[in-house]
């Protein structure tokens, strides 16, 4: 193959320079020069049959003429193009029908040159009928030259044509590796901008988190307790029965609430354990604490019909604390009497793929969302303005990420919210 390629790129040149050399300066003559000369040749030798009734005049030109085709074929046969000819791995039976180089075709020059002698010998003894012969014989070799010639030069031509081709080929692959590379280094680097991104989320959240257990505690277990530790004090300096049963009575009711509290802190902290209740269920539950702890009316509308067996332990627990921390949002910060969380299984459109769907909607004062309506993070968030809000939207984005799924928020200030969630199955 490298072969074939060298003397194609070799080929034209080598073509060009021995035709000028065969005409400008006469040294190693092209096929179209030896055909050239012998065509002078059989003219001269049909001018001296027609001018002396078949007979032949052998004079010093038509001699020299003969004597230059013969040097020519010689000289043709020493060249580099016709060593060229003899090492291109086809000819016109290879055009045609790929078939190997035949020794006839690479032996043609030699055997034209043989020819002009017994040409040349012909017509000094006078036969013309065997000069004629071995004239036409000459003439039916050099057309297969000059058929072999056009059929290699074509077939480079082609040969050429393919090789272009394929270099586009080949420039438009490497276009194509060079911008699939360059998308994936821009999703590399945006995906290392939003772990940065959300890394920051996370620290935060961990410090507002943090610091809402030390508020719970301080302002209730803490505050609880140093009520019941005054109490109890005063029912060891008291004498009387009658008052040691009201103290009695008194604190024990605060230390069950005390223990209700302390549950509820707990509740929030420790994950569900989803191998005795079901992620439904986890998600009811949730709905009716908050409807204890803060009034709000939260309903549930849950397909009893999904099926959910695709989900690992873990990404059920991503699910029932994006619903959790969506809910938290609701709680804190949205002034809202209404909440829906529904869940249902369908899909994404028409003939599209199957997913479960996942909302919790409220009639709150809404707010505006870091998340644009691709449901992308906004650029630049954390550098303009920070609400606190948004660092748990943005966890849950991440968590959405870790499930295959997509996240989205529909909300307007004063027009309340809504967050979608969407898992593939």
């Amino acid at each position: 193959m490298i072969k074939v390629i060298f003397i194609l790129l070799i080929f034209p040149f080598i073509s060009c320079t021995f035709r000028s050399n065969g005409s400008d300066q006469g040294k190693s003559p092209g096929i179209q020069d030896i055909v050239s000369q012998w065509t002078e040749i059989d003219l001269l030798f049909t001018a001296n049959l027609a001018g002396t009734d078949n007979a032949v005049t052998f004079d010093e030109t038509f001699a020299d003429a003969i004597d230059v085709f013969c040097l020519s074929l010689e000289e043709f046969q020493k060249s580099e193009l016709y060593r060229t000819y003899r090492a291109i791995p086809f000819s016109p039976q290879t055009v045609r029908g790929f078939g190997p180089l035949l020794p006839e075709d690479i032996q043609e020059v030699s055997f034209a040159s043989d020819l002009a002698l017994l040409f040349r010998d012909s017509v000094i003894l006078g036969d013309v009928e065997k000069a004629r012969a071995v004239s036409e014989e000459i003439s039916g070799v050099l057309i297969s030259l000059l058929i072999m010639d056009g059929d290699t030069q074509r077939h480079i031509g082609s040969s050429y044509f393919k090789l272009l081709i394929a270099l586009i080929v080949f420039i438009l692959i490497i276009a194509l590796l060079v911008r699939f590379l360059h998308q994936s280094l821009v999703r590399s680097l945006k995906r290392e901008a939003n772990t940065m991104i959300f890394s920051h989320a996370y620290m935060l959240a961990q410090d507002e988190e943090r610091g809402r257990i030390s508020r719970e505690l301080h302002d209730t277990v803490i505050q609880d307790l140093r009520y019941l530790l005054l109490e109890t004090e005063k029912m060891g300096t008291t004498e009387e029965k009658n008052e040691r049963e009201k103290l009695s009575a008194k604190t024990v009711p605060m230390m069950a609430a005390l223990i209700r509290k302390t549950q509820s802190l707990c509740s929030d902290l420790i994950p569900p354990d989803f191998r005795f209740s079901e992620l439904p269920d986890a998600l009811r539950q949730l709905c009716l604490d908050l409807n204890e702890k803060t009034g709000i009316d939260c309903r549930s509308e849950i397909d009893n019909n999904i099926k959910l067996d695709f989900l690992t332990m873990e990404k059920r627990l991503q699910v029932f604390r994006i619903v959790q921390e969506a809910l938290m949002n609701i709680e804190k910060h949205s002034g809202a009497k209404e909440v829906i969380v529904t869940m249902r299984q369908g899909h994404t459109g028409p003939g599209q793929k199957e997913a479960v769907f996942i909302s919790i909607g409220d009639d709150g004062k809404g707010f505006t969302s870091p998340l644009d309506n691709n449901g992308q993070i906004i650029s630049g968030i954390y550098e303009t303005h920070i609400e606190k809000s948004h660092v748990g939207i943005i966890s849950m984005k991440e968590r959405a990420g870790i499930l295959g799924g997509r996240l989205n928020i529909i909300t307007e200030p004063g027009e309340g919210s809504l967050v979608c969630l969407e898992i593939p199955l």
